[in-house]
């Protein structure tokens, strides 16, 4: 659902993660169930790594760059979590043991027309501050779940994107592996089809590329899949890996259909260590 560049991630976490070791969800840090059985307190994390994304979306070029991430999160005794990280900050709330509601804003960077030669011509994208708004439920190591994903500030004109999907988790070799799959459709407004996928008038003289005004509607069709190898207790490599299959009038765009691809890889490799 999100990303930047590209993220190869050293995680420092200051106290003990002691969730249950036999609960997939309770282990993958992407989950809403992720340390819901953890002690009371504050957690704290940092990272430094490296993540491999298209340029903007539809591109068929992709960037990478490193990157340095921290985030702070507090368990409460009810098992709520709120937590704070670089440019964002969330909470989750645990409304049952199987049914968990997560919050966040973040900073959403733009898109300029430097980022990629195609964006010469088209104007830029602001920056904004986005939210995300999850309720999920679980059915033992699967769950599914809805997100509303708007542009809060306005800034960006990326209105509102929603998506409804679903995950499963599972673990092998004695829990030294733990594998991942998710399956979301999403689609958006009006608003955000244009600015990401639509080309003005203007646009469309100084660039050459056809004018195109998309409808609301869906936008993509994504798959994810991750491993995470547990070195140690407190140590362990992770991997992650999107594929996102645009839809719809996304995929009619010109700036997919002339010169990018129906098809966006987003990847990363993350080494993790927990104190």
């Amino acid at each position: 659902m999100r990303y930047r560049s590209a993220l190869f991630t050293l995680s420092i976490i200051t106290l003990p993660i002691t969730s249950d070791a036999s609960d997939p969800l309770q282990l993958n840090p992407e989950s809403p169930w992720y340390a819901l059985d953890s002690e009371p307190g504050w957690q704290f994390e940092l990272g430094l790594g490296v993540e491999i994304e298209p340029t903007y979306a539809g591109s068929d070029s992709s960037e990478s760059a490193a990157g340095v991430s921290a985030r702070a999160l507090f368990r409460t005794q009810s098992g709520h979590r709120i937590y704070f990280g670089l440019g964002e900050i969330g909470t989750i709330y645990s409304i049952s043991e199987n049914t968990q509601f997560q919050g966040f804003i973040e900073y959403e960077e733009g898109r300029d027309r430097g980022d990629d030669p195609i964006l010469d011509t088209l104007d830029s994208v602001e920056s904004t501050i986005e939210g995300q708004f999850t309720l999920a439920r679980r059915f033992g190591d699967s769950s599914i779940f809805a997100t509303l994903q708007p542009d809060l500030t306005g800034d960006a004109n990326k209105g509102l994107v929603w998506f409804v999907g679903a995950s499963h988790d599972w673990l092998m070799d004695n829990d030294k592996w733990r594998f991942g799959t998710r399956l979301d459709i999403s689609g958006a407004d009006s608003e955000y089809m244009q600015t990401e996928f639509g080309i003005t008038s203007d646009e469309s003289l100084r660039s050459g590329f056809r004018t195109f005004q998309p409808n609301s509607g869906l936008k993509s069709l994504t798959l994810g899949l991750s491993t995470e190898y547990y070195l140690s207790n407190r140590m362990s490599i992770l991997g992650s890996m999107e594929v996102e299959s645009y839809l719809g009038d996304a995929a009619d765009s010109p700036l997919i259909l002339d010169l990018g691809s129906k098809t966006g890889i987003e990847a990363n490799l993350l080494f993790r260590w927990r104190l």
